[in-house]
Parts: C-alpha cells; sequence; structure tokens
C-alpha cells in the first residue's frame, strides 16, 4: 500500500516539474508565449520554439530565471562560447595558411564569402610570363584565345603550364600603337596573400567581407582604389608644364575628341583647354588656369645620343597601380622610331597606358621627347609568338618645341623655363612640373 502511494506521488509531481518551464517571456518590448523548447546552440545562443515558429537570441537578453526554469545554467553557455571561439579559431587559422585573404589595391579580402569582381580560374593556359604578371588564355581549346593579363600569379607557374587560381577583375590592360591602333585586353590580381597580422579587425571580430587596409581599417564595398574625379572618365593620360602660368605638353591621342579635360596637380584639380595639335607627331598643348606651376626645360638639341641614359614620371594604369606618380628609367635604344620614323626615338624604359605624354628626360631633367607609345604586344605576339620587352617609342622634343613657339606669345616664357638653373635632384623637378590628364565624356 505503502509503495503504490509512493508511485501516485510521484507521477502526481511530473506535471508540477513541468509546470516549472516558463513558457512566455519578453525579449526587446515583444512578447513570446507558448514556448515549448528552450535549448543552447553554438556561441552559447538560444534557441526558442514556440507554437507559431522559433527565435534566436543571445543569453544576456533573456531573464535568468527563465534560463534557470529550462536548466540552462550560466556555466553551459559559456562553455559553449567557448567551443566555438576555438573552432572559429581553428578555422581562420587554416582558412590563412590556404591563402585565402588576399589584397588588391589596398582592399583585403575574405574569399571565403563571396567576393563581386572575384572569378575561378580553372584550366587556364599561361601564354607567356612578362613584366608585373602574365598573358593567359582562360579557356584553351575553344577557337580564338581569348586572352587576360594576370598579376601577382605566383612565381611556379611557367610558360605553356595549366595553372587554376582566384583573381579579381581590376580593368582593362591596353596598348596603343604609334598608328593610334588600341589592343585591349581584361586584366585581374591574384593579389598578395595576407598573413594574420595583416588583416584587419574588420573582417576578424566584426565579419565583413573586405576591409580597407589601415589604421581605421573601414569596411570596404569592394570598390577599386581611389580614382580622382573617376564619373565620367574616358581616358587618363600624363602631361608636363612648360610655363610656369600653366601652358602643359601631352599626346594628342591623349586629349583627341576630349569632352572635357581636367588636370590633376599636386591633389588639386584644374581646368584646361586645348590650344593648339599637332595630329602627324601625336602632339598638343594645353592651357590650365588657375595656378602657378613649375615648368619644365625642352631641349634644343636636334637628337640625343644612341645609349643616352633617360627616363620618364608619369601615370600608369592608375587603375592598378595607383594615382601617385610612377618613376621608369632605360636608354635611347635607337635614334628612330618604329619602321624608322626619324621624329621618335625608341626607348627601353618601360611604360604603360596612362604614361602617353609624359616628358622624356635627360640625367639633368631636361625634355628630349615625350613618351607616346609602346609596341602592341599582343600583335606581335600572334605574329612572332614572343612578347617584346621594353619596346617603346618617344616624340623628339624639337617637334613638341616646333608647337609651341609656333603660339604667340609663350617664347618669352619659355626662355625663362629654359633660363632656370639645372636642377639639384632632377627626378624631383620632373615630379614637380608632372600632371595627371583625365578626359571626360
Amino acid at each position: 500500500m505503502n509503495l503504490l502511494v509512493g508511485i501516485l506521488l510521484a507521477l502526481l509531481a511530473l506535471p508540477a516539474l513541468a509546470s516549472n518551464k516558463m513558457t512566455a517571456v519578453t525579449i526587446a518590448g515583444a512578447s513570446y508565449v507558448q514556448i515549448q523548447d528552450v535549448h543552447i546552440v553554438s556561441g552559447g545562443r538560444i534557441v526558442l520554439l514556440y507554437a507559431s515558429g522559433g527565435t534566436t537570441v543571445t543569453a544576456d537578453q533573456l531573464p535568468r530565471d527563465f534560463l534557470d526554469s529550462w536548466g540552462i545554467t550560466a556555466q553551459a553557455v559559456a562553455e559553449s562560447k567557448r567551443t566555438t571561439d576555438l573552432q572559429t579559431e581553428q578555422s581562420l587559422e587554416q582558412a590563412i595558411r590556404g591563402g585565402f585573404f588576399r589584397e588588391v589595391d589596398g582592399v583585403i579580402y575574405d574569399l571565403r564569402k563571396p567576393q563581386a569582381g572575384w572569378i575561378r580560374f580553372a584550366g587556364a593556359k599561361i601564354l607567356q610570363i612578362v613584366e608585373n604578371g602574365a598573358l593567359i588564355d582562360p579557356a584553351p581549346g575553344q577557337g580564338v584565345p581569348a586572352t587576360v593579363f594576370v598579376r601577382n600569379l605566383p612565381h611556379i607557374f611557367t610558360d605553356n603550364q595549366s595553372a587554376s587560381f582566384m583573381a579579381k577583375l581590376t580593368g582593362n590592360f591596353s596598348y596603343i600603337n604609334r598608328f593610334g591602333y588600341e589592343q585591349t585586353i581584361r586584366a585581374y590580381d591574384v593579389g598578395h596573400i595576407c598573413a594574420r597580422n595583416e588583416i584587419p579587425s574588420a573582417i576578424i571580430k566584426e565579419g565583413h567581407t573586405a576591409a580597407r587596409v589601415g589604421p581605421s581599417s573601414e569596411p570596404s564595398g569592394g570598390q577599386e582604389a581611389a580614382i580622382p574625379d573617376r564619373r565620367g572618365l574616358r581616358g587618363i593620360g600624363s602631361g608636363f608644364f612648360v610655363t610656369q602660368n600653366g601652358y602643359l605638353l601631352t599626346n594628342y591621342h591623349v586629349v583627341k575628341e576630349a569632352g572635357k579635360i581636367k588636370v590633376y596637380y599636386k591633389k588639386q584639380y584644374y581646368p584646361a583647354k586645348v590650344i593648339d595639335v599637332d595630329r602627324v607627331n601625336d602632339v598638343a598643348l594645353l592651357k590650365v588656369d588657375g595656378g602657378k606651376f613649375l615648368p619644365l626645360a625642352l631641349s634644343h638639341k636636334s637628337s640625343a645620343d644612341l645609349g643616352d641614359e633617360v627616363f620618364t614620371i608619369g601615370f600608369p594604369n592608375i587603375e592598378m597601380q595607383g594615382v601617385e606618380p610612377k618613376y621608369t628609367d632605360g636608354k635611347i635604344s635607337s635614334l628612330a622610331g618604329m619602321q624608322d620614323d626619324p621624329t621618335e626615338y625608341q626607348i627601353s624604359v618601360p611604360v604603360q597606358p596612362g604614361n602617353s605624354g609624359g616628358p622624356l628626360c635627360d640625367v639633368n631633367g631636361e625634355v628630349v621627347g615625350i613618351v607616346v607609345a609602346r609596341l602592341n604586344d599582343m600583335a606581335v605576339m600572334r605574329v612572332s609568338g614572343v612578347v617584346p620587352q621594353n619596346v617603346n617609342y618617344a616624340v623628339k622634343s624639337e617637334y613638341a618645341l616646333r608647337l609651341v613657339e609656333s603660339t604667340a606669345g609663350l617664347e618669352p616664357l619659355l626662355a625663362a623655363a629654359q633660363a632656370l638653373p639645372k636642377p639639384a635632384k632632377p627626378v624631383q623637378a620632373v615630379e614637380n612640373a608632372i600632371a595627371m590628364v583625365l578626359i571626360n565624356q
């Protein structure tokens, strides 16, 4: 009899125990009722299941007595967080070792997550390793090769090898020959593989898919490196001042059919207009208003000497290389241009699209020519099977001088620039005289 009474009392006690579980709670002003189940998931978060659905919240959003009624202790929540943190850290370290964090143009991307502009190349064929990158056929065996240019490809790859990799579309890679023919291909960047200490906290701690490099580590929407006044931008070239009051030389093909021209000089914008052009020799004279500028002297020599050391400073491929001016040097390779054109020099100075219109200077900083073109690498590769290295051209300064001297009122200003003493630091002097030429529609 006593045993039967004990069993009955135990059975009667079960509903009482169940009733201790609170089935209603208010979270941030919202009420949840008819709660049927409460349990812990990863990260110490709490799942509430009720008659019409469910929700997940953090433990600190729930009253302590509510959690206690469901047998969820603070220790259990903390243990769940520790386990999740450990798993997250292990996953992060594996991703870092696997090269999933890449930096392109000052932005670090977490490639474990979908990223706009990033493409997976599978079984691409490396046509040729060239300076600063490689020419690649992304889909070999499918008709005419659709060549693309890829930067930062690992050095383990060689010509004619197949490769699989991720790369970000960074814009176009163009070549302009002396006839004005432009060959443009798509450009990609594999990126720099980042170490743990290079990854911003915005990615590691806040979970952003990308963030800019720097102290602020501001989240990024995946934009390219900052380019001055990119709205409506149709083209970019280089130029240099020849007078203090703003007369500037560049290539005719840079400003041809320009709707609006602006010049970016020492982080300031200035309006510019075309004063005169020499279409045959690809030279243009612009007038820039609104400032005082540092000019360069044009050489009056009829010709430089074969083998002379020369350099240029300009703004090549700013979509990929940034807006800071870039210096390259080399020598006069020939006293004639393509097909023995006597108006040009062939130079070994490395140049790219964006260098057009920049000054070609001797060791004293005097302008001996204007960078005008590079050999059309893609066209030559199709004909000869190889990509030429550093075969570039510059218009001789005497043709630029003719254009400038034909402009009324400029002779005294040119003479003033010519009379300036030779700079102690020629490279710095040239850098102070160059400008980015922005062509808008």
